[in-house]
């Protein structure tokens, strides 16, 4: 069949317990957490013995000699594989990803190096290459120690493969391409064309799909070909029979490259026994990264694709062998091109407690990628690393599940990115108990959680349905959210002190927000910015601020809120209801109008409070709604002098056509030091309509209305 050539980007990695050592004699006894041990015979490294030279001189005869050595050790049953302390150049080969021009590592080894040993890449024309190659069928190894160099800065980048673009993005340190039980532990990593370390999968077998392989209809439950609108199925010539030995050890299906399918559409697959008895379907099976495992007792497979014909329909039929159980820890991971660490088809990866930095040169420059295209890449758990000035920190582009725990990332670039979920990940996202500084988070897959994180000068942007956010503190960092629905916030702490940046922006998506705290002390007028939406709730949202520069409330129910800020301004069409609220402020409270569109407020069993003289227009100045309603509210200005109305509706001036259409003032107390007034309507408009003003009790203040107004029942009371 075809070779396939997966230039992509990917990374797996499992978890062990740290090794513990001590010599006995020619052996080493190594323990495991686990309080497991197990005699360890050690091959130390004869240098003249395999002409290997320790000097960094003679590349192809140090490689060559490397790899017999490692040959012969596991011939005879040695499981360490020591290299003395030394700079061993590794050859530049003579193609692109020369097989020979890298060490190529045998199973159930650990590989050890110290840290004066350094593996160094010859300089080199080729866009692929690595200096340590795990490739399929070996397991069980632990590479340990030392330092793995790169070319990068003697590279001769003018050069360009038959099938590469000339971006020499893929020279690699470790190349973990379908092991297993992998452990990369305490390595330097440094100055490759590409990655530091990838961990990828490879194909082992496969077919192609097309026309003369289908026929219309579909397979129900039972396993029986069916007639079936808009189904195409495999038929007898397509038969595929897991003969081949390699289908003992890969028991997997995978459908890439789909053509003439329905967009979005799966696949359905039904295996059978060899006298044609059905076993069981898998349904629903993804393109690319979708997987399907055949019983051990199934002989072949029928394949079930959502099509209007058969013409011009083509799938390609794989089987893969994918890198599972990687653990990559306390390792310096630094100064490569591409990418510090990348999954490109892996199950079960684990990276823990690295230095993962200063990625950057040619793109994605992500201190860490899963990206796995064609592959999956399942299963991730990064926890306690730190990532510094990676251009990208870490990108889960594609893949599913994956745990962000406990990491530090800290960027000074400009223009960089950080931490990005594309909204092609699938499954379960966890990003808890994290430091960001100045690095930011953009969350695109569904369902996500985000607990527990801190955040410092950073930009915080929730941008898919149903995410979590909770338990944050955030410090002149700002938070987007509304962006899909089913979003919910609580228990936030932001601070902005100096930045002349706004702290909230909400989307025009339902959002449910609780215990939110903002202490706003920046010149920047918008504390909270953007549309809102009508359903979306704010419970116990506080918002204060020393300079009282005021804020744009958006759409939504306000609960139990705080605002001690300066003006609330409410602009653009949409329902605004304050609900048990305090809103206290020097000298202004709300100013409701239609700048963008008729907005319907209602302020309910709230504290609305001046503190000192009232401003400009009046404390609550209503020059445009399409309803405007003020409930049982307390509304204080005991401490004013001015001559200016508590509540107006209207604007100043000649009276002109109203742009408010309908207003009910009920059942308010309502304070003032001298005789203002307390609620004005005299220039509401040529043709506002009758007002309600009912109920309230007035402390010193009086009543300003036109004479259509309803006044009823109101009780004007001097102290």
């Amino acid at each position: 069949m075809t070779k396939w050539i997966i230039l992509t980007v990917g990374a797996l990695i499992l978890m062990t317990g740290s090794i513990a050592t001590a010599d006995i004699g020619n052996k080493q006894i190594i323990k495991t957490q686990n309080n497991y041990s197990m005699n360890r015979p050690v091959y130390e490294l004869e240098l003249s013995r395999w002409g290997v030279y320790n000097d960094g001189t003679h590349p192809l005869e140090t490689t060559n000699g490397i790899n017999a050595a490692l040959k012969w050790a596991k011939k005879n049953n040695y499981k360490t594989f020591k290299i003395p302390d030394g700079t061993y150049l590794i050859a530049k080969g003579t193609k692109q990803d020369d097989p020979d021009a890298r060490i190529n590592l045998v199973s159930d080894m650990d590989f050890l190096l110290s840290k004066n040993t350094v593996l160094q890449k010859e300089t080199n024309q080729f866009e692929i290459y690595s200096v340590l190659y795990l490739g399929p069928n070996v397991q069980s190894v632990t590479v340990k120690g030392g330092t793995y160099r790169g070319d990068r800065d003697t590279h001769d980048f003018s050069k360009k493969g038959p099938d590469t673009g000339g971006t020499h993005e893929w020279g690699y340190g470790i190349q973990v391409a379908g092991a297993e039980n992998i452990v990369i532990d305490d390595v330097k990593l440094e100055k490759f064309t590409g990655d530091g370390i990838i961990v990828t999968a490879t194909t082992v077998t496969g077919s192609t799909i097309s026309e003369e392989s289908l026929e219309i209809g579909g397979i129900n439950d039972e396993g029986t070909p069916v007639e079936a609108e808009g189904k195409i199925r495999t038929n007898n010539r397509a038969v595929t029979h897991f003969e081949n030995a390699s289908y003992e050890k890969y028991r997997n299906i995978y459908f890439w490259l789909p053509e003439g399918i329905n967009s979005g559409s799966k696949a359905d697959v039904y295996y059978y026994r060899k006298d044609g008895s059905f076993i069981r379907a898998d349904k629903q099976i993804r393109f690319y990264s979708g997987e399907s495992v055949f019983p051990k007792d199934a002989d072949y497979f029928r394949a079930v694709f959502e099509a209007p014909s058969i013409k011009k329909v083509k799938i390609s039929r794989m089987t893969v062998d994918i890198s599972k159980n990687v653990t990559i820890k306390n390792s310096d991971i630094g100064y490569n091109r591409r990418q510090g660490i990348s999954l490109v088809g892996s199950d079960g990866v684990k990276i823990y407690n690295n230095h993962i930095h200063h990625t950057g040169g040619t793109a994605p420059q992500s201190g860490l990628d899963i990206e796995p295209g064609f592959f999956p890449g399942r299963d991730t758990i990064i926890k306690d690393n730190h990532f510094t000035d990676n251009k990208i920190q870490i990108v889960l582009a594609y893949g599913e599940n994956a745990v962000i725990e406990g990491n530090h990332f800290e960027q000074s670039l400009e223009g960089a990115v950080g931490v990005h979920v594309h909204k092609g990940f699938r499954g379960d996202v966890i990003v808890k108990e994290n430091t960001f500084n100045g690095s930011g988070l953009t969350v695109n897959s569904e369902n996500a959680i985000v607990d527990q994180n801190k955040f410092t000068k950073s930009e915080v942007k929730l941008l898919g349905k149903n995410i979590s956010f909770s338990n944050a503190t955030m410090a002149n960092a700002m938070l987007n959210i509304g962006y899909k629905e089913g979003q919910k916030i609580e228990n936030i702490e932001m601070k902005q002190s100096g930045a002349n940046l706004g702290a909230l922006f909400i989307w025009d998506a339902p959002v449910h927000m609780k215990d939110v705290t903002i202490h706003a002390n920046s010149k920047n007028k918008g504390i909270i910015q953007g549309a809102g939406n009508n359903k979306s709730v704010y419970d116990d949202l506080v918002v204060k601020g020393e300079k009282y520069n005021g804020t744009i409330l958006p759409a939504g129910e306000y609960n139990r809120c705080t605002f001690e800020a300066g003006t609330l301004e409410i602009n653009r069409e949409g329902k605004y209801v304050l609900n048990e609220c305090t809103v206290k402020n020097p000298s202004s409270l709300f100013n409701v109008n239609n700048l963008y569109g008729n907005p319907e407020v209602t302020i309910k069993d709230s504290l609305l409070e001046v503190t000192e003289n009232i401003g400009y227009g009046a404390a609550i100045y209503v020059q445009g709604a399409g309803k405007f309603e003020l409930f049982n509210n307390e509304i204080m200005a005991k401490n004013n002098t001015e001559n200016t109305p508590l509540i107006k509706l209207g604007p100043y001036g000649s009276s002109k056509p109203t742009k408010i259409f309908n207003a009910l003032i009920k059942g308010n107390e309502i304070h003032t030091k001298t005789a203002i007034s307390g609620v004005h309507t005299l220039n509401a408009g040529t043709d506002a309509p009758a007002y309600g003003v009912t109920d309230n009790k007035l402390f010193n203040a009086t009543l300003e209305l036109t004479s259509k107004e309803i006044n009823e029942e109101n009780k004007l009371i001097t102290k």
